[in-house]
């Protein structure tokens, strides 16, 4: 008994050291890009490069897990439909923009480089999975919110893309010196235009055929 307690709380010490420094290191990625090296890692997470080595072999596992560990179900970060289509869609909005507002060179890095190595562009792959269901799946809750019928037009589908995605967040707060609140504001009165009219003209044929 006392065996496996002791193997229990060496297992809980280790299993804190990774939390640690993945959480450490995918904030430090995130903020200074994927070019940093086992020495700026080992500064960031405040252990030494022998221990990050213990428990990664190389750099991109290392990298490649906390941002695993970090991409969190997008979904579940997003409100809940309750039937209340404009106010889901403008807390939407905000929450995304809010999420999207943390992210740095980091993540352009991983979304835009061509030449990831396997363990990161598997990691990028899945992202953009996720990324895209999340999208499909609340552009899907507006059209049917809406009134639509059938599948979900890929006019919808795009503007909620387009107008959540990290990318329009970093346009209005680099390019435009705006802040996450004013993308939310934008993305919200977009997105809701393009549902309205796509439900009207969907409305209208209904009725003429």
């Amino acid at each position: 008994m006392a065996e496996q307690a002791s193997a229990a709380l060496g297992e809980a010490k280790r299993q804190a050291v990774v939390d640690h420094v993945l959480v450490s290191a995918r904030k430090y990625v995130l903020a200074n890009g994927l070019d940093a090296t086992m020495d700026d890692l080992a500064e960031a997470t405040g252990v030494s490069r022998r221990t990050l080595f213990r428990h990664f072999t190389t750099r991109e596992k290392l990298l490649a897990a906390a941002f695993d560990a970090g991409m969190v179900n997008y979904r579940e970060q997003l409100p809940t439909y309750a039937g209340n289509l404009h106010d889901w869609l403008r807390a939407t909005c905000e929450q995304a923009h809010r999420m999207n507002s943390t992210i740095g060179p980091g993540f352009f890095d991983l979304a835009s480089r061509s030449d990831l190595p396997p363990d990161l562009a598997a990691v990028e792959r899945r992202r953009r999975n996720e990324f895209r269901e999340a999208m499909n799946q609340t552009a899907h809750i507006l059209w049917t919110g809406a009134g639509g019928r059938g599948r979900t037009p890929r006019t919808v589908s795009g503007a909620v893309s387009a107008h959540l995605s990290p990318h329009f967040t970093a346009a209005l707060m680099i390019d435009a010196g705006e802040s996450w609140k004013v993308a939310a504001d934008l993305a919200f009165a977009a997105i809701l235009a393009t549902v309205e009219r796509e439900a009207a003209h969907d409305k209208s044929r209904r009725q003429k055929g």
